[in-house]
């Protein structure tokens, strides 16, 4: 595979950490101005129902691309199979949580406090991140690797 294409596989990959790391700070913030425009008596600038579901739509297909974009990868990292297998499994738990735990979310009112749905969000999506990030790691590997 040419070195350009090896960058171009684990930069792609790093950027998509770096974005889902920061997108944890960008639902703190988003759910914060609904809770204080319904505790200040103001109509939310947006729906809340409409603003999850329509992010779960956006993440189910960013995460599709990922699988897709992980399976075409995975031959270019030196990975045994148990390895593989966990990395994929922590893609698809990730994809559960931004799809249908996303939409559950979506209609339940927004708190303040840590709820069971949640949690359950917060861990799948550190399984995907940790998956993503040992992934673009073996890219980086890969890519040093063959010089």
């Amino acid at each position: 595979m040419p070195r350009i294409a090896q960058w171009n596989l684990f930069f792609g990959f790093l950027i998509i950490c770096l974005a889902a790391a920061a997108g944890a700070l960008v639902a703190n913030d988003m759910s914060n101005e609904f809770i204080n425009s319904i505790e200040s008596g103001r109509s939310p600038s947006r729906d809340w129902m409409a603003t999850l579901q329509g992010s779960a739509h956006g993440h189910s297909n960013l995460f599709g691309m990922l699988h897709i974009a992980l399976g075409l990868t995975m031959p270019h990292v030196r990975q045994s199979h148990r390895s593989r297998l966990l990395i994929t499994l922590g893609l698809t738990l990730g994809t559960i949580a931004m799809g249908p735990l996303m939409i559950w979310r979506s209609f339940l009112p927004p708190v303040r406090h840590l709820e069971s749905n949640g949690i359950l969000i917060a861990i799948f999506l550190c399984l995907a991140l940790i998956a993503l990030t040992i992934h673009t790691a073996g890219l980086w590997q890969s890519f040093n690797r063959r010089n």
